[in-house]
């Protein structure tokens, strides 16, 4: 007798942990389902969070500087590199040409194009010729050398707007300098 009472005891005890287990199956199942199931919240929040950053993206591009800017920044750095060479400050030249450089390398990040040109290579090829000739009668500091490569670089620019439909654009020597507040 004892020992069917333990007999039952075990069949109820294998009993309970028979439905313990298969509950716990269910639940597992209804969980690996749902991973199963688009997370359409999730995705929804993220095609939100891409058209805010597109739409951000786009507002950055309005306000960035466009080609005729990065022209205009690079005139006045010629400008004022052709007064300091002429006042022998050849450290305001080099810091100039510097500034000149910079900014032609920005402008090439625009990847811009003008009736089939494309400025960025034509930015490439002046600053891998004319501008280092421009930098080597710098460091130099003979005005005639300075003079020629300056006059060289001018006929880079104005080919290239000639070239690019831009021709009444055409870049001479300064005559007065660009701004009236710098020592030269």
């Amino acid at each position: 007798m004892k020992h069917a009472v333990y007999l039952w005891g075990a069949l109820i005890l294998s009993m309970v942990l028979i439905v313990a287990l298969f509950l716990r199956v269910v639940r597992l199942d209804s969980q690996v389902q749902s991973l199963n199931q688009p997370n359409t919240g999730g995705l929804v929040a993220l095609q939100d969070s891409l058209k805010r950053t597109q739409s951000d993206l786009a507002s950055i591009k309005e306000l960035a500087p466009g080609l005729g800017e990065y022209m205009t920044t690079i005139q006045l750095h010629a400008g004022k590199l052709w007064f300091a060479a002429k006042a022998n400050n050849w450290q305001l030249a080099q810091y100039e040409l510097d500034e000149l450089k910079e900014t032609m390398e920005a402008a090439k990040g625009l990847n811009a194009e003008k009736n089939g040109i494309k400025i960025s290579n034509v930015l490439d090829s002046v600053l891998q010729t004319q501008v280092v000739e421009l930098d080597k009668s710098i460091k130099s500091k003979k005005q005639t050398d300075f003079q020629k490569s300056y006059d060289e670089t001018l006929s880079a620019c104005n080919g290239c707007h000639t070239e690019a439909g831009y021709k009444f654009i055409h870049i001479v020597r300064p005559s007065a300098p660009p701004v009236t507040n710098q020592q030269w």
